[in-house]
């Protein structure tokens, strides 16, 4: 089966609980035909992902966290403006 829909960005984390280690869950993760790791970094790995597999790549993860990354959050900016004289 060819997935052609929309491939959903993921986050997905090491926790305390996880019974495979980092190497073995990015096995896991390449074993899915629609699954790319565009990064891992120690116990988090930024995944694009087939939408309609997500609740099966977490059942093959336990103690992993797989999340859908959102859209970037405004950050207040809090520095302090002066205006000069003109």
């Amino acid at each position: 089966m060819v997935y052609t829909g929309t491939m959903r960005r993921l986050v997905i984390r090491q926790t305390n609980r996880a019974t495979l280690t980092a190497e073995q869950a990015e096995r896991v993760v390449q074993g899915y035909a629609e699954a790319k790791v565009l990064n891992r970094d120690g116990r988090t790995m930024l995944v694009d992902f087939d939408p309609c597999a997500i609740d099966a790549l977490r059942e093959s993860l336990p103690g992993w966290l797989v999340v859908e990354e959102g859209p970037p959050l405004a950050v207040p900016d809090h520095c302090v403006h002066v205006k000069g004289r003109s």
